[in-house]
């Protein structure tokens, strides 16, 4: 949160709120960048360009936002401040211009070709380049996520056709891959489009072409094998003695150890036929430059910069060890565990807020409508502002709003009196730039801040100024009342979501590793208990059909990176096939414990 303001962030404000007429200029403009055949053609489509702006008299603010938006965004905000109708339009012809021409020569054709009508390709009325984004880059998640699956697939055929114990041997795992990691979806659409020389690419093609490496995408090494002895029980005699017990047998069990290798970046080269070190075209350099020149342009253009810094997640271990190892209540335990589900999750947004939960939009692009910030009219990846995140752990863990108010809202604390969920605020209360909310004390006793910050999103850390805070805790919360009371299986639901059920057993076919009954969380699995992504922290209560259930698991293959996957425990395997898979509707009553 940056700004000065007595109730906190400023008031929001969306670019080019003036009188003239956005569509009917949004639609010239896209009409005459249509017109854009080759890059030999863009002064013919400029000068329309021009003459249909000049006709219109309005905007063409929104085209630069939401089309080209990244670098240019923030030079058009500045530029939208001017009331004067005719300076606008010069600035935005003049720009538009410009824009045209760099998304001509930069972009990807498999994402530019369906906005700007290039390469004889039929742009849709409704066509944006983020939503042809997200479209192309549905299909390399897809592709890769098929790749991992196959992985997968390979590690338990080669326990399968071994004949090695499956527990030991998935125990035995190595896993890098993580599902999708390793992989730049801009770098995979700018090679693809770089590998036809931004000619005649399509969906379908991109789409064929990235399942024909699939299996190749993730590697998998049989590392060797092991041996352990276990303990079996004895037959009995056929008359044994009163009172006597057969000693227990041992039996050798064989394992074998795999590793499943991190995202293989030469299966991209191999897809599209690529020689990265040959000369791309006439341009004096090779396809390698080229691809990571488009690759950047397109970085740029949809998040305004090539790298967007992130903070590490938690796992959940680390999670529940930083918690149970503060003292302080359990309901300051659950407003912390809250606060921590979305560290190296959720982005900095300038002027983000939420509601309840989970958010879908987060990491999405979007553009930045507040003013007042470097990011201001530019796409970043959606999340929260300080305020924002702050709001957002209250209102999750607590039902409670306190967006604009955190200041007036809450009352001065000591350093010696601080706990978890108290605030710290970076100024005074008319003047204060930042707020961060206290998590506790690290292993050598430092003083540790959960909070959103630019260029790192949400964080747990010790910041250098922290020693400069106003702490305040906030007002009307009961700290020791039992958090039974907040969400539970009585009340409103926090949030509500869309969810995609699976049910499964204790058996190896369904649980693999943890075909033994102990959950991730530690605990026996038991009847009530499903398997969530760690987006939704241990104890999270989730009610499906009528149902409550407690989240104490992460389940298998592929559930970290599906927010809507649920997996639902029941004792037997035949019930879990007869119960199956369906989608519903699902209410949270509580995140975390």
């Amino acid at each position: 949160m940056k700004g000065v303001l007595p109730l906190g962030e400023p008031v929001k404000q969306q670019i080019g709120d003036g009188q003239d007429d956005f569509g009917q200029a949004v639609g010239k403009i896209v009409e005459a960048a249509k017109q854009v055949h080759s890059a030999g053609q863009a002064a013919q489509a400029a000068n329309t360009a021009i003459a249909t702006a000049q006709a219109s008299g309005g905007a063409a603010a929104e085209v630069a936002a939401g089309s080209a938006a990244g670098p240019w965004g923030a030079l058009l905000a500045a530029a939208w401040a001017s009331r004067h109708t005719l300076f606008k339009v010069l600035v935005c012809t003049c720009l538009g211009l410009f824009i045209i021409i760099i998304l001509i020569i930069s972009l990807p054709s498999i994402v530019s070709n369906g906005i700007f009508g290039l390469d004889g390709v039929q742009p849709a009325d409704d066509a944006t380049l983020l939503a042809t984004y997200n479209e192309m880059a549905g299909v390399v998640d897809d592709a890769v996520d098929d790749g991992y699956d196959q992985a997968l697939a390979q590690v338990e055929s080669i326990i399968t056709s071994g004949g090695y114990d499956y527990r030991l041997s998935m125990d035995a795992l190595s896993n890098y891959a993580h599902s999708s990691a390793g992989y730049d979806v801009c770098y995979i659409l700018a090679a693809y489009s770089a590998s036809l020389e931004q000619k005649d690419t399509s969906k379908a093609d991109l789409t064929a072409k990235l399942n024909a490496v699939t299996g190749s995408m993730f590697p998998v090494t049989k590392d060797g094998e092991g041996t352990v002895q276990q303990e079996v029980q004895a037959t009995p005699a056929p008359s044994p003695s009163p009172g006597a017990t057969p000693a227990p047998a041992t039996v050798n069990v064989k394992y074998v150890k795999c590793t499943i290798h991190q995202f293989d970046t030469s299966v991209i080269a191999t897809a599209f036929g690529l020689d990265l070190d040959a000369p791309y075209g006439e341009f004096g350099i090779t396809y390698r430059q080229a691809i990571e020149n488009m690759a950047n342009a397109l970085k740029r253009t949809m998040y305004g910069s090539v790298v967007a810094g992130s903070s590490v997640p938690l796992t959940d271990e680390e999670l529940i060890a930083f918690v149970n190892a503060q003292n302080c209540s359990d309901m300051r335990k659950h407003i912390l565990t809250t606060a921590l589900s979305l560290v190296g999750k959720v982005p900095y947004f300038w002027g983000g807020k939420s509601e309840a939960g989970w958010n879908d939009d987060w990491n999405t692009p979007k553009l930045v409508w507040a003013a007042g910030d470097h990011t201001s009219g530019t796409i970043q990846p959606y999340g929260l502002d300080c305020s924002g995140f702050t709001d957002w752990v209250y209102k999750t863990a607590l039902g409670m709003d306190t967006l604009g108010m955190q200041w007036e809202s809450s009352h001065a604390v000591s350093a010696a009196d601080l706990q978890p969920g108290d605030l710290g605020f970076l100024g005074g209360r008319y003047d204060w730039t930042h707020v961060l909310m206290f998590a506790g004390y690290g292993e050598s006793g430092q003083r540790m801040w959960v909070h959103s910050s630019g260029g790192e999103g949400v964080i747990l850390n010790t910041p250098s100024y922290e020693a400069g805070l106003n702490l305040r805790r906030v007002d009307g919360v009961d700290f020791d009342a039992p958090v039974s009371g907040v969400g539970g299986n009585e009340g409103t639901p926090i949030s509500t979501l869309e969810v995609d059920v699976t049910h499964y057993c204790a058996c190896t076919l369904c649980c693999g590793e943890n075909a033994a009954g102990i959950t991730a969380s530690g605990k026996r699995v038991t009847e009530g208990m499903v398997a969530m992504s760690s987006h939704y922290p241990f104890g999270t209560q989730i009610k499906i059909n009528g149902v409550m259930y407690t989240v104490e698991d992460r389940g298998g293959s592929g559930i970290e990176n599906d927010i809507h996957r649920v997996d639902i425990y029941v004792p037997d395997h035949n019930e879990a096939l007869r119960l199956g898979r369906f989608t519903t509707t699902a209410q949270i009553y509580r995140i975390g414990r």
